[in-house]
This record gives C-alpha cells, sequence and structure tokens, in this order.
C-alpha cells in the first residue's frame, strides 16, 4: 500500500476521511513530542486506511477480512492474540456495530486489555433519527442499485449498539470515556444518497473524488454537531485528561449550531437534486433517442420487407412467365411431332388408327 499526501486523503470517501482524521488527530495529541512513534493498533481497520492517515507510527491491523498488507492478522475482535497493554492507542472505526449485541460487551474489554491506556472507538449509536437515516438509505439502494446495502443489512439484524451502555461498560473495566458527535445526520444522508445514486452509473469514478473533496474542504469541520450518525469515544484507563479535552474541543455547542435556516444544509440538498435531476433529464434523453432509433428502424425493416415484397413478385412474374414460354414451346414441339411420317406410322401400328 503506498501512502497517500494530503490531497489524496482528501479526496477519500468522506465517511471514512472523517472517522480517521478524528484518529490521526488523537492520535497527535497523545503523542509524548512530534517525533514520537506511537504503536497502534486497528481493530477492523481494514483495508488499513490509517496507515495514510499515520504512515510514521507503527501499525497493525486486524479484521476478519482476508487482507495482503503489512502487519495484518485476520483474527476476531473479542479473542486478540497480543499481550496486555501492548500498544499505546487502541482504535476500532465504525466496527462495534457489526458485532453481535451479545459479544459486544467482550469486544470492548479486549481493547482495552491490550491497550498501555488510550482508546477511541467510532460507531452510529442507537437513536431514532439515526436508525430513520439508515432505513431511508437502505430502501434507496435497494431501489436504485438493486442490491442489499450489506453493512447497512448488519446494523438492521444486529441492532446499533447503545451509547449509555457501551459507555458503562467500559466505565466497569475502568476506561474514563468522553465523546462527541460526528457526522451531521442532515449532511451524512444526502450525502450518502448522492454518492449511492452516482454508483448507479459508469465512468463517475472522477466526479465522486470531487464531491468528497469538495465536503471534506467545506463541511467536514461543521459535522461534529447533533443530531449526528455517529458518536466518537475516546477513553484512558489511567484518567488521562488529554482525552476529555481532545472531545471538547471538538463538539460544537447548541449555541455554535446551525442558524434556523441551514443555508449549508440546502446546498447540500440542491446538489443532491440537481445530480438527481441531471440524471433524470439525461435518462429522458436516452429514452427519447432509443424511442427514434427504435423508430428508425422499424421504419427501415419495414422498407426493406417491402422492397423484397416487391422483388419476390418481379422474381413470380418472371417465373411465370418462363413457364408460359415453356409450355407454348412444348406445345409448338408436340404439333411438329405429330406431322411427322414416323409418328404417323406409329400410330396405325400400335394404336391401331388409320392414316387419313
Amino acid at each position: 500500500m503506498t501512502v497517500k499526501d494530503k490531497e489524496e486523503l482528501l479526496e477519500l470517501p468522506f465517511d471514512q476521511f472523517q472517522r480517521y482524521r478524528a484518529v490521526s488527530e488523537f492520535a497527535d495529541s497523545i503523542r509524548p513530542n512530534e517525533k514520537s512513534q506511537l504503536k497502534i493498533l486497528d481493530v477492523g481497520g481494514y483495508p488499513g486506511l490509517i496507515t495514510d492517515f499515520l504512515p510514521d507510527d507503527d501499525i497493525t491491523i486486524v479484521d476478519v477480512i482476508p487482507g495482503d498488507m503489512p502487519n495484518y492478522h485476520q483474527y476476531e475482535g473479542d479473542k486478540l492474540p497480543f499481550e496486555d497493554a501492548s500498544y499505546d492507542l487502541v482504535c476500532s472505526c465504525d466496527t462495534l456495530e457489526h458485532v453481535p449485541a451479545p459479544d459486544r460487551q467482550a469486544f470492548l474489554s479486549e481493547l482495552a486489555r491490550v491497550s498501555k491506556d488510550h482508546i477511541l472507538i467510532t460507531a452510529p449509536f442507537d437513536d431514532p433519527r439515526t436508525c430513520l437515516a439508515e432505513e431511508i438509505l437502505f430502501s434507496y439502494v435497494l431501489r436504485v442499485l438493486r442490491t442489499e446495502f450489506t453493512t447497512l443489512k448488519e446494523h438492521i439484524d444486529n441492532g446499533l449498539p447503545n451509547l449509555l451502555q457501551t459507555t458503562g461498560w467500559l466505565k466497569e473495566i475502568g476506561v474514563e470515556t468522553s465523546s462527541f458527535p460526528s457526522g451531521y445526520l442532515y449532511h451524512w444522508l444526502p450525502m450518502m444518497v448522492a454518492k449511492h445514486h452516482l454508483m448507479a452509473h459508469a465512468d463517475t469514478e472522477e466526479l465522486h473524488r470531487r464531491v468528497d473533496k469538495f465536503y471534506n474542504l467545506g463541511f467536514s469541520l461543521n459535522d461534529h454537531r447533533q443530531p449526528s450518525y455517529r458518536h466518537i469515544l475516546v477513553g484512558s484507563k489511567s484518567g488521562d485528561s488529554r482525552s476529555a479535552d481532545f472531545c471538547k474541543a471538538r463538539h460544537i455547542s447548541p449555541e455554535e449550531d446551525a442558524p434556523a435556516v441551514d443555508f449549508s444544509r440546502l446546498q447540500l440538498f440542491k446538489m443532491m437534486t440537481d445530480i438527481l435531476d441531471v440524471d433524470l433529464k439525461h435518462d429522458i434523453s436516452e429514452l427519447v433517442d432509443q424511442l427514434k432509433s427504435s423508430t428508425q428502424e422499424e421504419l427501415a425493416e419495414s422498407k426493406r420487407m417491402l422492397d423484397d415484397r416487391d422483388n419476390q413478385i418481379e422474381d413470380l412474374k418472371s417465373i411465370i412467365s418462363a413457364q408460359n414460354q415453356s409450355l407454348d414451346e412444348l406445345h409448338a414441339l408436340v404439333a411438329r411431332i405429330r406431322k411427322f411420317f414416323p409418328y404417323r406410322v406409329y400410330k396405325r401400328l400400335f394404336k391401331q388408327e388409320k392414316l387419313p
């Protein structure tokens, strides 16, 4: 895997960019100094985006998916094969919701066990607005792409984790946590709809990157507000105050939240409707072209059929004419034969007819 530069990171899918930028910023906030290398474990980290955000750190990645990259291991998150306190930071980004509900407490315990001190967890948590947004997106993907959104299907099947229960479990095992919202829901849903709409069409990869870069540059930093798609939990086993300070610095308070008329929200919805409108016009244009092409093809086929019929009629006329000519020639030949003397003798001898 090649390390991406900052411009390339901005072109990553906005949802992934937000998660791993938070990991990168938290890692920097607990780093003893700028040149210190941290030993970091990313549980559920396939395909290894964390290495692009933290290229100078010692990264280990664990996931249940087979992978071929340095320091990658295929293990279940609730059965990690590492010693206690092996890593400076253990993170897990949008993985907890894919863990079956009965196994989530054990999963969190393993994250804490292998961490020396700090952990970071991102996940969508159970909230009526988040659940509704996921249901809308799932239905939209099913309608547009004619396929199930498998990751969202797991969310629905497993049920989203409960935020209070999660922080309570972490507290029981000695991890004090703080959190902040991430992925402003009224931005997240239209962006996900727009991006999956683009997936329904060929040759949109470059447009995908531009849309994500536009969002990551202009909207991403303002997405730490309620209602949010996910929360980011950071915790410390030693009670390190830097975790709470990190969350406090990123949480947008209600006073700083969206105004009564949220122009950024309107702009994002306008961008989505413009994409849909352009696509609708494109579909209508294609339909008109298909109708024109179909009509022209039908007319051409009808003309070919008429031409073929005319040719067949002419051929039949020629055949009939040739047959008539052959009959006339045959009649003339018979008449001449009857006048020959041998024929008259033949008739006299074998037909017992008298010669005239």
